[in-house]
């Protein structure tokens, strides 16, 4: 009988309620910001629509073909239209980066939850900012007008390309409930893809005018530098 007393009495030491931190943690869905962010982004994005239909054969292209982003290059209307078009899809962009934690520094943590996107739209940025500094310095001597414009800009192909293509991904985890971590994985993959073939197409472009070599070389200084240092910041810092 003493034996059941004991196990029968006891006292609860844990508190019945959730801890006070992890009650005031918001969704992020739940943010204001975040909400104003999203509707900004598809206001942007329906304003864009016809200018997108537009380039999209275009863009397809270049995809298929390094012509393709040459000749898009070649007609200043169309570069100028797809260069304010990839401007708009950063925040999107961003928005997709942001939810699904895929750009995630330690020093994250210090950042309101808040300001999250914007923070990260300020990390892509400084990225672009890195990246448009190497192409000042290091500058290949055989490539000048057009074709150095292309080679600079080719990545806004395939982030307009690509934008679409995350968000029916989005949708498809969204509606599916499928886990946070096989979610980060499947868009990670694709936008590694997308900027693995971007940095094939310049390649080819580079190739055209270069050496093999100096095509390898000028790739590690202009595209792989930057993006070891964006990755270097996001696993280390």
């Amino acid at each position: 009988m003493a034996g059941e007393e004991v196990f029968r009495s006891g006292t609860l030491a844990l508190p019945t309620t959730p801890w006070e931190d992890l009650a005031q943690v918001p969704a992020w869905t739940d943010l204001t910001v975040n909400r104003v962010l999203c509707l900004v982004a598809v206001v942007l994005m329906v304003a864009n629509l016809l200018d997108y239909f537009r380039l999209f054969p275009y863009l397809l292209y270049c995809v298929d073909r390094s012509r393709g982003a040459e000749d898009l290059e070649h007609s200043i209307g169309l570069a100028r239209v797809r260069n304010l078009s990839a401007t708009l899809y950063v925040l999107p962009f961003c928005l997709v980066l942001d939810r699904f934690a895929l750009a995630r520094p330690a020093f994250w943590s210090a950042i309101p939850a808040a300001w999250s996107v914007p923070a990260t739209v300020g990390l892509l940025c400084a990225y672009m900012l890195v990246r448009d500094l190497c192409y000042l310095f290091f500058r290949p001597r055989r490539v000048h007008g057009e074709a150095f414009a292309t080679l600079r800009h080719n990545p806004f192909n395939y982030l307009l390309l690509l934008a679409p293509v995350l968000f029916v991904t989005v949708a498809v985890i969204m509606v599916g409930h499928l886990p946070p971590t096989l979610a980060r994985y499947i868009l990670t993959g694709e936008i590694a893809l997308a900027w693995l073939h971007a940095i094939l197409r310049s390649g080819q472009i580079l190739r055209k005018r270069c050496s093999g070599l100096s095509t390898f070389l000028y790739l590690c200084a202009l595209e792989f530098l930057p993006a070891a240092l964006l990755v270097a910041v996001v696993m280390f810092f």
